[in-house]
């Protein structure tokens, strides 16, 4: 699994204390702290991916479904078509290896907050 995918299921983590709290509660609060660190300072690599894996696996321990999609998505154009589908995601402001964001972005509606950085998702093309 591409670790943007990674990032982004703990991202959506952040805004939410359920997370750290299990971290707590299952003596992981260490990891849980680092790879929040790690994610703030923008240090994208093995470390943070090996973090994300170890709360992974306490999480699929614990509810019985780890933290990553099960599923992942993909379009590919029919042939003689455009590349593009016109249809926005909300996607994190920082640059990419950050969090992919999160939802559809539907008309009038407000953004979400990156629970990283706390600005406002922007609206971008879907991730592949």
């Amino acid at each position: 699994m591409d670790l943007t995918v990674k990032i982004a299921a703990f991202c959506r983590e952040l805004g939410d204390s359920a997370l750290q709290e299990m971290a707590q509660r299952q003596n992981m609060e260490p990891v849980y702290k680092r790879a929040e660190e790690s994610l703030k300072a923008g240090r994208v690599g093995p470390e943070l991916e090996a973090d994300l894996d170890v709360l992974d696996d306490m999480v699929r321990r614990v509810e019985g479904q780890g933290l990553y999609p099960g599923a992942t998505r993909s379009y590919q154009p029919l042939p003689g078509g455009g590349a593009g589908t016109g249809a926005q995601w909300w996607t994190c402001p920082r640059p990419r290896n950050r969090c992919a964001g999160r939802g559809r972005v539907r008309a009038g509606q407000q953004p979400s907050v990156c629970g990283v950085t706390g600005e406002p998702l922007v609206p971008g093309p879907l991730p592949e």
